[in-house]
């Protein structure tokens, strides 16, 4: 019986020692496999390869700005890395880190304890070398295979690497939040200095932050960051890095931290929105790591005439936003773009994101639609208030203030005064469905609802400046759209062209249309809602109020630039009854905005190109409104009695009109 007993426990012995030879020779081919994948950091000093910057530059070859993007990053050597902070970072993420082979299993076992008594993934047990491989070769995941895996090529790092290397790779690769990775940049995001010039405290606060740079993130909560920091001080004592007057020390030191430095000196929302383009275009990965050289259209001048623009007149604690967008708009081209006051306290872009109501800066779609459907600027319509059925009840219409109140006026005229009841009763005649189209082929994106509250800016959504500009620059551009753009060219670091955009073209209305609506929106300039735009040279342009003043905008084009106003609260729909002392109107700040910038951007554009003309041709050598052959010839027409204006006449339109429409009869009411 012994005998049989002792032999099935020798037999046991024998398969357990097979078994166990057979799981250290497949260790040892495992290991001897992933050895042949890790590099030699002693031979390969560009294992570990920084991302390279990507530099912006103006449309003058000035550098706008330069992207790390999420892996802003610089690596320095082992000797320019403070002694603090590589003791700090041992202190509290490795404290065995120069005793142990690469794997801590004091720390692995303490891991699993606590980990089983929580019942879930609680502490991790990687040291510093582990982390190390798990930042340059491996996937990441929490996995047992990814752990075996990440183990054995530590055990392997360490029989190529020195220690002191290895922590170097460490403190060059780590992330600390806010984009930083690695040392160098988070002492010069955090800090504002390098990292060979990090105090004590510095360097605690910044290994403290590894572990989780959510939680303890100086930036969004300073509080966690210092206690963190003195967690990290008390460890490095009791771990005789440091004395405890070096700890008290220490600890008293107030967290100061830097200004961001990332935020671009010109034109930070227009640089943001490149940005957003690229990685929508070409993907993160290129835009953050693959050194690009972007060349964007932005001119630095008018960039900062229009920043100045808003300034001028609106820059008191309180005041409404400024949002402008100005185009090239032959060539599509955005060259100056600003979304905001302040970047750094609200990154969203009124210029692209923010989409309002226009008000009656949407009329002149209203307006192309009619002309093209063969209606004439000296048809006339009732002006008094106006009401309609419409699918949702009953459409009521005032005029602006409710001025007007009676009697008939052409559509020049009611275009020039921005009257509500003339275009309300317009648009049920040529379609709400038809301005709809007419407003997408000029270049409005935004999705827009078929009602007839169109005709007076009255938009589910609302739209953008950007939009606005775009389209009222088919007008100015005889009619042909041309989609706007931010970029011109994106290369390499070699000088190999990744993307060169081209700007689609297409002929959203007809060329007489387009040159008929320009007179009688520079009618809107010379004697209507517009006047305070007025510039030396010829231009157009239309105003917008929405109710309540909430809203006001002024859209207009000179030379070969369009450029769109919007004043408004940010913050949404708020009351614009009493700013410096007036009701904002789009004649008011926005028309004396658009007036102060374009007095100065339309001559600087145009320096070194072919002259403009002071005024769009007559449509002779295109169309007419309605789209045949016609020589035109500008008439003074009488605003209040629609016949040719006398010398007395107090109102009064100057207009392009077929010789037939010519009216024959001079005013003899006035």
């Amino acid at each position: 019986m012994f005998s049989r007993r002792l032999t099935s426990i020798l037999k046991i012995a024998a398969w357990s020692l097979v078994g166990l030879l057979l799981l250290f020779l497949a260790a040892g081919l495992y290991l001897n496999a992933l050895s042949r994948t890790l590099p030699d950091l002693r031979v390969d000093p560009d294992a570990l390869v920084p991302a390279r910057t990507s530099v912006v530059y103006a449309a003058d070859g000035s550098v706008l700005a330069e992207w790390h993007g999420e892996e802003d990053r610089t690596v320095v050597p082992f000797e320019q890395i403070p002694e603090a902070m590589r003791d700090a970072v041992v202190a509290v993420e490795d404290e065995r880190f120069y005793s142990h082979k690469g794997v801590d299993m004091e720390a692995v076992g303490r891991a699993l304890k606590v980990n089983a008594e929580q019942g879930a993934y609680a502490q991790g047990g990687s040291t510093i070398t582990q982390q190390v491989v798990k930042l340059l070769f491996t996937d990441g995941e929490r996995t047992l295979d990814r752990k075996i895996r990440e183990a054995l090529l530590a055990f392997e790092l360490e029989t190529q690497a020195e220690k002191d290397q290895v922590l170097e790779t460490y403190l060059n690769l780590v992330y600390f939040g806010e984009g930083c990775y690695g040392v160098e940049a988070a002492a010069e995001r955090y800090f504002g200095h390098p990292a060979s010039s990090l105090t004590l405290a510095e360097s605690a606060l910044l290994a403290g932050v590894i572990r989780s740079p959510g939680r303890y993130s100086p930036i969004d909560d300073p509080e966690a960051a210092v206690e963190r920091r003195d967690l990290v001080l008390r460890l490095m004592r009791e771990q005789g890095h440091i004395s405890a007057a070096q700890e008290r020390e220490a600890k008293a030191e107030e967290l100061v931290l830097a200004q961001p430095t990332q935020i671009p000196a010109v034109a930070p929302y227009f640089v943001e929105y490149v940005k957003q383009t690229l990685i929508d275009r070409l993907g993160p990965e290129k835009v953050f790591e693959g050194g690009l050289r972007v060349q964007t259209t932005l001119d630095p001048l008018l960039q900062k005439r229009a920043e100045e623009a808003g300034r001028a007149f609106l820059s008191a604690e309180g005041d409404p936003d400024v949002a402008i967008v100005t185009i090239d708009h032959a060539s599509g081209d955005i060259v100056a773009m600003v979304g905001g006051s302040d970047f750094a306290a609200d990154q969203f872009n009124l210029a692209v994101q923010g989409r309002r109501q226009p008000g009656s800066a949407f009329k002149p779609f209203v307006l192309v639609t009619a002309l093209m459907q063969g209606y004439k600027p000296t048809d006339t319509f009732s002006a008094a208030p106006y009401e309609v059925k419409v699918k949702d009840g009953v459409w009521k219409v005032q005029n602006y203030e409710n001025a007007i109140t009676a009697g008939t006026m052409s559509l020049a005229a009611a275009t020039n005064w921005s009257v509500n009841a003339v275009y309300a009763r317009l648009v049920i005649q040529v379609g709400a469905e038809e301005v709809v189209k007419t407003a997408h082929a000029m270049g409005i994106t935004t999705q827009l609802d078929a009602n007839p509250a169109i005709a007076l800016g009255g938009l589910t959504t609302g739209v953008s400046p950007l939009e606005m500009a775009s389209a009222y620059g088919t007008i100015a551009n005889d009619g042909t759209l041309v989609e706007p753009g931010a970029i011109v060219r994106v290369c390499d670091d070699r000088g190999e062209v990744l993307w060169e955009p081209e700007r689609a073209q297409s002929e959203a209305i007809p060329v007489g249309v387009a040159r008929q609506t320009a007179m009688m929106l520079h009618d809107v300039v010379e004697r209507g809602t517009g006047q305070a735009a007025r510039i030396a040279q010829w231009s157009a342009g239309k105003t917008g109020t929405t109710q309540e003043y909430r809203d006001a905008w002024y859209v207009g084009y000179s030379g070969d630039l369009c450029t769109a106003v919007w004043v408004g609260h940010a913050e949404g729909q708020v009351p614009m009854t009493d700013v410096h002392g007036i009701r904002v109107t789009g004649g008011s700040f926005p028309a004396r905005i658009w007036q102060r910038f374009m007095s100065y951007a339309v001559p600087q554009h145009a320096k070194g190109r072919q002259a403009q003309p002071a005024a769009p041709p007559p449509a002779s050598a295109g169309q007419a409104a309605t789209g045949a052959p016609s020589a035109q010839v500008m008439v003074n027409i009488c605003a209040d009695t629609f016949q040719k204006a006398n010398p007395r006449c107090p109102n009064t339109v100057e207009m392009y009109l077929d010789p037939g429409h010519v009216p024959g009869q001079v005013c003899t009411t006035h």
